[in-house]
């Protein structure tokens, strides 16, 4: 029967004049949600089918509007060679977060708050069930000065509640707009001061002391002209100098006062020197006190007094200095006081107690305010108490060694003890 309809079907089309001939096909329930697509010409039909069927017309291709590449996540701009000091340092920075990203998301730079203290880090793993998260810990910034990849990494699992998210100057877009709004280069470099305070008073040390390094790294590229001000190390301190000519990029004359005659000293190297800027001192040397400070709280003892050498050497060439800049020879004593203070207490980390008694005495010869003299008169004894602590650490350490060399000595035999005792002086 089903035979017989066909052919009466068949029969009816050739009657009709049909070009073409296809038999029905029943539907077949779609498997995803994809629309189903035309078979072009020359397509295969389905194993299924009885026979070949009838080319169809050739349906014309769809072309689909070409889509733009999706942006990528983060692009480092190139640094050219003439490119400004400010705008090198936006293109070391971290790309700014994007909004729609979770703070709580795999490879995310984030800020984890410690006991006393907070760390850059990166998100390895999260474990949302425990509410923990795996995290490496970074150093602050690339390279000079200190956030490249960190020297030492160390991961941690933290709490969930530890994390917070950077602030938005951390990064490249952020510290962009700080030099868009602030074109004057001193008016940009006291932003990036107090931008560096923020993140001293959030603790992240490390952050604080690295943004405060991209200041003193601005100060130091500075081109230096003649009669430019600087200081130079000389029998171990800061003397105060004019550039008297620039010999070629990187090498200037100088001349100094010594014993009020004029000396000149020639082809000095300008890594060696420490411009002075007299109109803005109080900016200069609270930048070296702040990053002395961020030191100190990193057991970086060196490091910070280092800094706080340079801070005595441009509060102490203030009265020097011609047109100095207006309140800075009134914050001269009190800085003095406090920059002695401080490096007496970095001289005493490293156990150089002479070189700390020294500051104690620079810094009460300052007339300290109340508050700070308390404080010198505590790190004075905390001097001799460290004095006398060490004097008898090392008598128990004699006592030890000469111990034990007794007892190496009475394990030698007789002709090798004659040959040590009768050994002639190199």
């Amino acid at each position: 029967d089903d035979l017989a309809r066909d052919l009466e079907h068949v029969k009816r089309c050739v009657d009709g004049g049909a070009t073409s001939v296809a038999r029905p096909v029943p539907a077949v329930a779609a498997t995803s949600a994809e629309p189903p697509q035309k078979k072009l010409a020359g397509d295969h039909c389905s194993s299924e089918s009885s026979g070949p069927r009838p080319a169809e017309p050739a349906a014309k291709p769809v072309v689909q509007p070409s889509k733009p590449d999706p942006p990528p996540a983060s692009v480092s701009r190139p640094v050219s060679a003439g490119a400004s000091r400010m705008e090198q340092l936006a293109a070391r920075l971290p790309p700014k977060q994007e909004k729609n990203t979770p703070l709580l998301s795999v490879g995310n730079t984030v800020r984890v708050l410690k006991q006393d203290i907070a760390r850059r880090a990166m998100i390895s793993f999260i474990d949302e069930d425990d509410g923990t998260a795996d995290v490496i810990f970074q150093s602050a910034g690339p390279d000079e000065g200190g956030t490249a990849p960190a020297d030492e990494e160390d991961e941690e699992t933290v709490k969930l509640q530890q994390i917070k998210a950077l602030e938005d100057f951390e990064s490249k877009a952020g510290l962009q707009k700080t030099m868009d709004e602030n074109k004057d280069f001193f008016a940009c470099c006291t932003v990036l001061k107090e931008q560096g305070n923020t993140l001293f008073k959030l603790k992240d040390y490390e952050a604080a002391s690295w943004w405060y390094g991209q200041i003193v790294n601005q100060f130091m590229g500075r081109e230096l002209c003649e009669e430019h001000w600087v200081m130079l190390m000389r029998d171990g301190a800061l003397e105060l100098a004019r550039v008297r000519s620039v010999v070629s990029d990187g090498l200037v004359n100088l001349v100094f006062d010594k014993n009020g005659k004029q000396m000149g000293l020639s082809n000095v190297s300008v890594t060696a020197l420490v411009p002075v800027f007299h109109d803005h001192l109080l900016l200069q040397t609270s930048v070296y006190m702040n990053r002395a400070r961020c030191f100190a709280n990193l057991n970086k003892n060196q490091e910070a007094a280092q800094d706080l050498t340079t801070v005595i050497g441009l509060w102490g060439c203030v009265n020097l200095l011609p047109d100095p800049e207006e309140g800075s020879k009134d914050a001269a004593s009190e800085g003095l006081c406090k920059a002695h203070y401080l490096r007496g207490k970095t001289r005493l980390g490293r156990g150089r107690h002479d070189l700390a008694a020294s500051d104690v005495k620079a810094a009460m010869a300052g007339n300290p305010a109340p508050a700070l003299l308390r404080q010198i008169r505590q790190l004075e004894r905390d001097i001799e108490i460290s004095k006398k602590d060490t004097k008898r650490s090392n008598k128990k350490l004699a006592k030890e060694v000469a111990k034990w060399a007794d007892a190496a000595m009475s394990n030698m035999d007789q002709a090798t003890r004659d040959a040590l005792e009768g050994a002639a002086p190199e």
